[in-house]
């Protein structure tokens, strides 16, 4: 059961977040507290087994790592699983930061990679996407693999924390040039509206700043106790559909996650700056991960049908949405909808395959609206949960007074209150 574990306001802070849980601010998931104090509080024995089947930047493996417990995480999106690997990066490892940033420097400054094609020339003038993708060519031959044609993208699971380290100082050095291409919503990235309007900083600006960036995320570590449990306890992060987790079944004592919003986030746009720096083509390996991330605002060329298994709450909710008089509510609205809810469902079957009986199961979930009509995702997670034998055990409800659902203002129009419910749900496989 969950009575005793401690329950926190999962929001993150509208402030600054410090050592490694700033690395890289994250708009989605939970604060490193709440995780690290609700999994502390579990009681389990060193050495169980936690997932996060939804990893994102690594709050989740991260906490459960610092707890002693063996750590196994999971993303989609390449660009999260290589930003949760260096927040792995034992403490231990801050002395080898230094020359090998030194190695890298050196590499980059001998070579230079032709930028014809390039998907950093969506922002960068060809000079500057030269640059940084000398170094990040420097890092992955260095760290990664001496294949020089080999991408990056395709490394993200087996990447080291020390390389996942390098690459995460060149995602924050890409989006500190990228101040005026962030769009009021912070899940958005614009493009130059002509190539004239590109970014063009020098070369020696652009390797100025990535020291710099590395430099601070050492100092972050050298700030830390000296005692490194990072380094002795065991943790998998890698690239994988929560749909299909490779893990064996009945092996995992505690999951601890939260599931994409169901507003429509693109995902894919919203890394589409690290997804660059990786390797990604924008026109086409992009739209292709785009349609298979949960809660993508792409349409789907398959499409699906609802399912009386998601529960009374859920068929509900769909009915109201495809009813709705406002233009593209069944047309479009309601196909993503059932895309979303397809794939929860599906997702949910699979980590409850792989929870051990007894096990716990902890999600953190935000309720949504369509047009003013409600979304109860808390009862609806909890219906599909319910078919995979998790039975709901505790419910724990936080107001927020905004969401990311709010900065369109046209919205107050069918909602004028900003104040929506999150709720972490505590389910226990029988």
């Amino acid at each position: 059961m969950c009575d005793h574990f401690v329950i926190e306001n999962p929001k993150r802070r509208p402030v600054a977040a410090e050592g490694r849980d700033g690395w890289y601010p994250y708009y989605a998931g939970f604060s490193g507290a709440f995780a690290r104090r609700l999994i502390q509080s579990t009681g389990l024995r060193q050495g169980s087994t936690f997932l996060d089947p939804w990893n994102g930047s690594g709050t989740g493996t991260a906490a459960a790592v610092a707890s002693g417990y063996r750590a196994i995480g999971f993303d989609l999106n390449p660009v999260m699983a290589v930003v949760a690997k260096a927040r792995l990066l034992p403490n231990l490892d801050a002395p080898s930061v230094a020359p090998l940033l030194s190695e890298i420097t050196k590499k980059s400054a001998r070579q230079r990679i032709a930028a014809e094609g390039d998907p950093l020339l969506t922002w960068f003038v060809p000079s500057a996407a030269t640059e940084i993708r000398s170094i990040e060519r420097a890092i992955h031959v260095i760290l990664v693999c001496a294949d020089r044609a080999s991408k990056s993208f395709d490394a993200a699971s087996d990447m080291s924390s020390i390389a996942s380290f390098f690459y995460l100082a060149l995602f924050r050095t890409v989006r500190s040039l990228l101040g005026r291409f962030k769009a009021s919503n912070p899940t958005w990235v614009t493009r130059p509206a002509t190539l004239q309007s590109r970014i063009r900083p020098r070369a020696a600006e652009i390797s100025r700043i990535f020291r710099r960036q590395v430099s601070a995320m050492t100092a972050s570590i050298i700030a830390e106790p000296r005692e490194s449990h990072l380094a002795n306890v065991e943790c998998t992060v890698g690239v994988s559909s929560s749909e299909n987790l490779p893990i064996r079944a009945n092996s995992v004592d505690l999951v601890l996650s939260s599931p994409p919003y169901c507003t429509r986030i693109d995902y894919g746009v919203a890394t589409s700056p690290e997804l660059a720096v990786l390797g990604l083509k924008m026109d086409t390996e992009l739209r292709e991960l785009r349609g298979k991330l949960i809660g993508t605002p792409t349409i789907h060329d398959s499409p699906r049908l609802p399912d009386s298994t998601w529960g009374p709450a859920c068929d509900a909710f769909l009915r109201q949405v495809a009813r709705h008089p406002s233009r593209a509510a069944k047309s479009y609205y309601y196909k993503t909808y059932l895309q979303y809810f397809d794939a929860i469902a599906r997702s949910v079957s699979e980590i409850a395959r792989c929870i051990k009986p007894n096990g716990n199961c902890i999600i953190v979930i935000q309720d949504s609206y369509f047009k003013g009509i409600r979304a109860d995702l808390a009862t609806i997670f909890t219906e599909i949960a319910s078919t995979s034998e998790l039975m709901l055990s505790r419910q724990v409800d936080f107001t927020m007074s905004r969401t990311l659902a709010y900065i369109n203002t046209k919205s107050r129009s069918y909602r004028p209150s900003s104040t929506s419910v999150e709720s972490v749900l505590c389910y226990t496989k029988n």
